[in-house]
């Protein structure tokens, strides 16, 4: 079992969808959201767990905001529903799987439920309907953000 399985197949699927990777963290800039996604390893074990920030460009400018300061926070987990499971042990490496299975399964996996996601939440407008609201709905939004993202209503 390779420990890298989880990390390449997750920046080859990064890379697919636009993203430039910084300082371990993987980014995309549209007009109005900087879309930041990591990786993140358990300190206590062998699991792993997708964050997805978001940086709202009209409350200040950065580059290459960290996770932890963004304006809006959630995990990936917390968008899949009854997924979680099988998330999970894609994720956690002390499940028993082949490098080739757990690759293929991880690459299936973020492409039907990841990739929506991050589309949902290209910008401000995708953010107050649908999906992107949704992925509000999930998130821990600082109070700076809630009235951003509350309106204007189109």
């Amino acid at each position: 079992m390779s420990a890298n399985v989880i990390q390449t197949t997750f920046d080859a699927f990064m890379e697919s969808a636009g993203f430039s990777k910084k300082s371990g963290s993987w980014y995309r800039t549209s007009l109005d959201v900087i879309t930041v996604v990591q990786l993140q390893k358990s300190q206590y074990g062998l699991q792993h767990y997708v964050n997805i920030a978001l940086w709202l460009r009209p409350l200040g400018e950065a580059t290459a905001p960290k996770e932890q300061v963004c304006h809006v926070r959630t995990r990936l987990s917390r968008l899949i529903g009854n997924e979680e499971a099988q998330l999970e042990a894609l994720l956690d490496l002390d499940v028993q799987m082949s490098d080739g299975e757990r690759a293929e399964k991880l690459r299936s996996f973020l492409n039907v439920h990841m990739r929506p996601a991050l589309e949902a939440v290209a910008s401000l407008d995708s953010l107050r309907d649908g999906a992107g609201r949704k992925v509000v709905a999930a998130s821990l939004v600082r109070g700076t953000a809630q009235g951003l993202l509350a309106g204007p209503w189109r």
